[in-house]
């Protein structure tokens, strides 16, 4: 089959985004061997911000914005995401669909065996609310310190001996190749990853029906569903990147269980819900309910 027009693949300027924009064009290639790819690098203000060693960015926006400016200007025609960096607002411009297999979900610990042979004091670096909060909460570690930067910064900055220990999420690296790093992963039935971690996304402009016929070829139903399912709750409770909130909604099969769980900022106050449904789309809004009936935006916010 001949295809005369080439897919410009947007994406963030790490070696891990560059990674998996890469998976998807391969994916894309070996179920249309013709289609022609090339990759457009964008510098986003998040990744600026961390290169420069400065605070978290404000919102997940930080992440995208630039990227979303590229579509909608038509400087490229999709671009890959990291499910969970991207804000459940998505532009009505823009379309937003799930791409490839799930990665491991889970979250994992760098520079130890375990978190059992850490001493409380051991400084142990994270700058996601949530990791920081079950941190506390499951473990009591007094030295918990935000670190900077991307995989590899990170990875490097422990070599330093900057840190004990980091966390960091398994699915990232598994896809540049560093599973040796890995000391432990973490059961995410209670130590309960980030929404859509693990899960690559496809955005492109709504009305281009080639993109998402292209897209279509390489998604999967069921991390579709369960991507809905996660983002689903997380627009319900109106979350932002800084609220101490694991959603993840386990495929069984036939079923899926969303494990849910939601702290205050010092992992002293914790609510956790579980359901288990053959409808994810019933399942997101009977958790989302439930979490609000029993107070979760006080939590969260206070």
């Amino acid at each position: 089959m001949k295809v005369s027009r080439i897919l410009r693949i947007a994406t963030r300027t790490s070696k891990l985004a560059r990674v998996q924009a890469k998976s998807f064009g391969d994916a894309l290639q070996r179920h249309s061997p013709n289609q022609m790819v090339e990759y457009v690098p964008v510098s986003t203000a998040g990744d600026r911000s961390a290169s420069q060693g400065n605070l978290p960015p404000a919102s997940k926006d930080d992440f995208v914005s630039e990227i979303e400016t590229a579509l909608l200007d038509n400087e490229a025609d999709l671009a890959i995401h990291s499910l969970k960096d991207v804000p459940t607002n998505v532009p009505s411009e823009l379309t937003i669909r799930t791409v490839l297999p799930r990665e491991d979900p889970r979250d994992v610990l760098v520079g130890a065996d375990n978190l059992f042979c850490l001493e409380p004091d051991a400084k142990i670096g994270t700058s996601s609310p949530r990791r920081h909060a079950l941190l506390k909460y499951h473990s009591k570690f007094n030295n918990v310190t935000p670190v900077r930067g991307n995989v590899d910064t990170r990875l490097h900055k422990l070599d330093n001996e900057e840190y004990d220990a980091i966390l960091l999420a398994a699915a990232g690296l598994h896809r540049i190749r560093l599973q040796h790093r890995i000391g432990s992963y973490l059961d995410p039935s209670c130590f309960i990853p980030a929404p859509c971690q693990g899960t690559l996304a496809a955005e492109y402009r709504t009305d281009d029906s080639y993109v998402s016929s292209v897209v279509t070829n390489v998604q999967h139903p069921r991390v579709e569903a369960a991507a809905r399912c996660e983002r689903s709750i997380v627009r319900s409770l109106q979350a932002d990147c800084n609220a101490a909130l694991g959603v993840y909604c386990e495929d069984l099969g036939k079923d899926y269980t969303v494990h849910t769980i939601a702290l205050n900022a010092t992992g002293t106050e914790v609510l956790q819900l579980r359901l288990r449904d053959d409808d994810p789309h019933r399942l997101a809004a009977n958790v989302a309910n439930g979490l609000l009936a029993l107070g979760v935006e006080a939590l969260l916010y206070s």
